[in-house]
């Protein structure tokens, strides 16, 4: 465990803070350009980005954020400013608990656009930027979601089935097993205006304005890589006859969404051919182009891989 008040007084913070100050010039919540101060939002320590500070002048990072009182205000010995210490120790243990490495490609990742990303993906390649505890805590969060989405679509008299007899999730492999997808589950029955049966069912969460998108351009053009992986389901779980149930839970406002998508064999072709010659490139050691002339687009900014890619 890093001490703060020695994480403090290092160089790195030192030149960090100041830098972070610099660039934002004012308080973000007075707009006072005296006496600025960097606070943490995140605990990332020798790693931090913008996102995870915030530039506040003194009086607005002692009283408004850690509630710490001066002689004109009441003593308050009940307050205790623990939020920001349990979420580092929760933080901590998750960041040092990472998933084990895959030896496939994901079949619900072959709607990315850019190919290299999903060679790097392929070869477990460390991301520019680890996962932080905040990130991987929505993880979890949409994960216990799906299985909430199940009980209620069970709820609503529909008879889905998330897992085999043994246990284990529906899913498959292709190309020697470099190629694998689980499926969410799969509903084989309902109510009789719900069908024909039986039906792949794909579960996702998203925040308002992402669900939103969805709900008004519909899945196809509002996450191709979401539709992508549902075309690739139906081809290889044999469920093409009738169309996918998606559904989709706002995490912000509980909200739920559903829509029909229909198999469209050309996208499931395309994009399994395309994974093949993916996994090819990288058994021949061969990098694939670079979906995007500069590392300014906005793909590349986010990507996982986006500084390694390009320098």
């Amino acid at each position: 465990m890093i001490d703060l008040q020695t994480y403090y007084q290092t160089d790195w913070w030192k030149g960090r803070s100041k830098e972070f100050r610099q660039k934002q010039g004012k308080c973000e919540i007075c707009g006072s350009t005296k006496g600025l101060q960097t606070h943490h939002l995140h605990y990332r320590f020798y790693r931090e980005a913008d996102s995870d500070l915030q530039c506040l002048c003194k009086t607005c990072h002692l009283k408004d954020t850690h509630k710490q009182k001066d002689e004109l205000d009441m003593l308050d010995f009940n307050h205790r400013n623990s939020s920001e210490r349990i979420s580092l120790l929760i933080d901590t243990a998750l960041e040092g608990n990472p998933e084990k490495p895959r030896i496939y490609l994901g079949g619900s990742r072959l709607g990315v656009e850019c190919s290299r990303a999903l060679q790097y993906e392929f070869f477990n390649t460390p991301r520019d930027r680890p996962f932080t505890g905040r990130i991987l805590r929505t993880f979890a969060i949409g994960h216990a979601l799906e299985g909430l989405m199940a009980d209620w679509i069970r709820a609503g008299g529909f008879d889905l089935r998330t897992t085999k007899a043994d246990g284990r999730q529906f899913g498959f492999s292709t190309a020697k097993d470099l190629i694998k997808g689980h499926i969410d589950g799969v509903i084989v029955g309902g109510p009789e205006e719900h069908g024909p049966y039986p039906r792949l069912w794909e579960c996702k969460t998203a925040n308002s304005k992402k669900w939103r998108e969805m709900k008004k351009s519909k899945i196809k053009k509002a996450n191709w890589t979401y539709y992508i992986q549902m075309q690739l389901y139906m081809a290889y779980m044999q469920l093409d006859e009738n169309p996918a149930l998606f559904t989709a839970v706002n995490k912000d406002t509980s909200e739920l969404y559903c829509e029909d998508v229909a198999f469209d064999p050309t996208a499931a072709q395309d994009a399994s051919d395309r994974g093949v010659r993916i996994i090819e490139a990288c058994l021949a050691g061969e990098l694939l182009p670079r979906e995007y002339p500069s590392a300014d687009f906005f793909q590349c900014k986010w990507c996982d891989w986006g500084t390694r890619c390009w320098e």
